[in-house]
């Protein structure tokens, strides 16, 4: 009996001094040194300003709420960083954040990019009195038409082929410009979000008059947006705390109070 188990220790000691001499051991080591670290707060690329999307002057807006929530849910803390859009890339693509917000397939972003987790309803926005038929993109070209800055990569192609035609296409920032433009009828048509047209109004209403009566025309389907991170890991984070603060009603109740102010 004795020997039987003298002679089992010793199998398991010639197994293990194998496994060290082929270096199994120090490999399993290794590969779990060189996994990355979770974050614990996390840099975040975000347009100067969008009401009542993004709201940089109280850190707040439906669309900074939204991904705020969904990474508080994953115990990750955001840290916003506000500039244009050209700047917001050159970050990004430098690695001086960790993503990126409010991009789409037209955006010339690279990274992983996340589930959807806010759509804007772009529209074409014309006075009443105007009585335009404006039941296409193409019905644009011969109107004066002013838009928000890079909506001519961001809206599609056919969008983009209407600009290239159109001599009396501009786009302005900050985008409060547009509104006080059709108000005071220096353009036909503004292209923009109707929330954040109806919102920039609220801003502007001592300016000028903004009660005239309005038409909104339909001829953009819903934009989805996204975000674009470096870090797989940290997208598939976001992801599930989107879809749990989707579930848990958070999302609804943050839509409710933004989009419930403008109207």
């Amino acid at each position: 009996m004795r020997r039987s188990w003298y002679n089992s220790q010793l199998l398991v000691v010639c197994l293990l001094a194998m496994l060290l001499s082929l270096g199994f051991f120090p490999r399993v080591q290794a590969e779990i040194a060189v996994l990355p670290e979770y974050k614990k707060v996390i840099n975040i690329a975000s347009a100067d300003s969008r009401p009542p999307y993004i709201l940089p002057e109280d850190r707040s807006g439906l669309e900074l709420d939204i991904i705020r929530s969904a990474f508080a849910d994953q115990g990750i803390e955001v840290n916003f960083q506000f500039s244009s859009r050209n700047r917001q890339m050159l970050h990004f693509e430098q690695h001086k954040v960790d993503a990126i917000i409010t991009v789409n397939q037209y955006s010339g972003v690279s990274g992983f990019f996340s589930d959807n987790y806010i759509s804007y309803q772009n529209v074409a926005i014309s006075l009443a009195k105007d009585d335009l038929r404006i039941k296409n993109i193409d019905d644009l070209v011969g109107l004066s038409v002013v838009a928000f800055l890079n909506a001519n990569n961001v809206l599609g192609d056919a969008f983009h082929q209407m600009t290239k035609k159109n001599l009396s296409y501009l786009e302005v920032s900050p985008q409060q410009k547009q509104n006080k433009m059709l108000y005071l009828q220096r353009v036909d048509v503004v292209i923009a979000d109707k929330n954040v047209f109806q919102y920039l109004n609220t801003l502007i209403a001592r300016d000028v008059d903004v009660s005239e009566n309005l038409h909104y025309h339909m001829i953009f389907p819903a934009s989805d947006y996204f975000a674009s991170f470096h870090d797989e890991k940290l997208k598939n984070s976001f992801n599930q705390g989107l879809k749990n603060i989707r579930n848990n009603g958070v999302y609804q109740q943050l839509q409710q109070k933004y989009i419930a102010t403008v109207h």
